[in-house]
């Protein structure tokens, strides 16, 4: 008898010193939080901004080619007329582009544009190379036909800007082709021929030359130009304010970054999946399948790239709880570091509404039906980390194609292809798709209360 009640001490011994480390484990699985998200800014800077080569603002090349669609631009083409203030006052370094000679001209952009000499051929190419290898906008007026000494014709299908293109949209930059119609006399004939304004440029420049174009050429007077854009990076979101919508009921605050937003939830988790998990019908009494969404009010421009179109977006969750206590405690007393490891991704904790998605390239954001409180781990508050990424794209650029071909002069009866092969050769390089199918749109953090 002794011996069975020392034996069932034992066993009992056992079993709470187990259920004790397992609520100890369970204690010390907590992590402790900061009261406050000002230093997540500088978290989502130090860990999260893109590692581009921006370009220096204000800093415009301005790379002409001085051969007969610039030589007889000023006296035919309104348009071009119209562009010349835009290029005056963006301009800092004006280039000539005759024969194999690029050379930088003094004097008045307004007066060198004014008056511009015909030559029988321009390395445009070369040009092309040099705008892409600095570091600031560059900007390449030419009819797009390249010609070398030693070659006997034009280059009629030759991708010959395939490179260039590829190297400016990998360093994550943003190229507008403006192609305007125009005619041009050469031996007794006229030929259809495009004379091409390339904006090697990016769409975060403040002030950079495509909006200053845009804001002052009125495009709408000009309904035979046509503009085409390629980017594979940054896609654009819009939203009805300066940051997405949270649901009332969570009694949030929130600010917007600009390509980040930080929302403080106001209310327990608890309320939150009673409210959003459990609500089958909206306000008007339309079946909610997904539940209510605690997140709407953002738009994806799913044409962003140009060239290819945003089929799918995804949403990856984070718990961030970690990393951002980290860098409070150490900010301000050591050199703040990158994250050693990756946030793991978490599951089953929000959805979107796919439907709404393709039917109206909006955001709404649910609570999974089978949500995963693994990620609440914080005290006294939880931070999760929420990016919206692209999911997919569809290639479109056959449907724009045309727009940059035109009759070849010094081979009769063809077309000169060789821009569409260059950006048709672009778009197939795996690099530049898989940049677009990984895109990061947008990113929202959330504070929440402890679980």
């Amino acid at each position: 008898m002794r011996k069975l009640f020392d034996k069932s001490l034992k066993s009992l011994s056992i079993t709470f010193l187990a259920m004790g480390m397992g609520i100890f484990s369970s204690c010390c699985s907590r992590v402790d939080t900061p009261a406050d998200t000002k230093y997540l800014p500088t978290f989502h800077e130090i860990n999260f901004e893109g590692t581009e080569d921006f370009l220096k603002p204000d800093n415009l090349s301005l790379y002409v080619d001085y051969s007969t669609c610039m030589s007889m631009a000023l006296q035919t083409s309104p348009f071009f007329k119209a562009m010349i203030p835009s290029l005056t006052a963006a301009t800092k370094s004006y280039y000539s582009i005759k024969g194999d000679s690029i050379k930088k001209e003094d004097g008045q952009v307004f007066t060198l544009l004014s008056s511009i000499p015909n030559t029988n051929y321009a390395d445009i190419l070369t040009a092309a190379k040099n705008i892409v290898e600095g570091r600031s906008e560059g900007v390449l007026l030419t009819d797009g036909e390249f010609y070398e000494p030693t070659v006997a014709k034009s280059h009629v299908n030759d991708p010959y800007l395939k490179d260039v293109f590829s190297e400016w949209l990998k360093k994550g930059h943003d190229i507008y082709v403006i192609a305007e119609p125009y005619k041009e006399p050469y031996n007794g004939n006229v030929y259809d021929k495009k004379r091409f304004y390339f904006l090697f440029t990016d769409s975060r420049v403040p002030n950079n030359i495509y909006d200053r174009i845009t804001q002052c050429v009125d495009l709408k007077n000009y309904p035979d130009v046509d503009i085409y854009h390629m980017s594979v990076s940054h896609p654009t979101i819009m939203a009805e304010g300066t940051h997405s919508t949270p649901d009332t009921s969570l009694a949030a605050s929130i600010k917007g970054y600009g390509d980040f937003e930080i929302q403080e939830w106001n209310i327990d988790w608890n309320s939150i999946q009673d409210i959003f998990l459990n609500a089958n019908v909206d306000e008007n009494g339309n079946p909610l399948p997904n539940g209510k969404p605690v997140i709407s009010g953002l738009k994806i421009n799913r044409n962003s790239f140009g060239c290819f179109r945003i089929k799918d977006i995804a949403l990856k969750v984070y718990d961030v709880n970690e990393p951002y206590a980290e860098l409070y405690v150490n900010k301000g007393c050591m050199k703040l570091a990158k994250m050693q490891t990756p946030s793991q991704e978490t599951t089953n904790f929000f959805i979107l509404d796919e439907n709404e998605f393709k039917a109206h390239s909006m955001i709404n954001i649910s609570l999974d039906p089978a949500f995963n409180e693994a990620c609440l781990d914080g005290t006294p508050y939880n931070y999760t980390k929420v990016d919206i990424c692209v999911n997919g794209v569809d290639y479109v650029f056959d449907n724009y194609s045309s727009m940059f071909d035109f009759q070849s002069i010094d081979v009769p009866g063809q077309t000169n292809s060789s821009v569409t092969e260059s950006i048709k050769q672009c778009l197939t390089d795996p690099a530049i798709k898989k940049m677009m199918n990984n895109a990061l749109i947008y990113t929202i953090y959330i504070k929440s209360n402890k679980n």
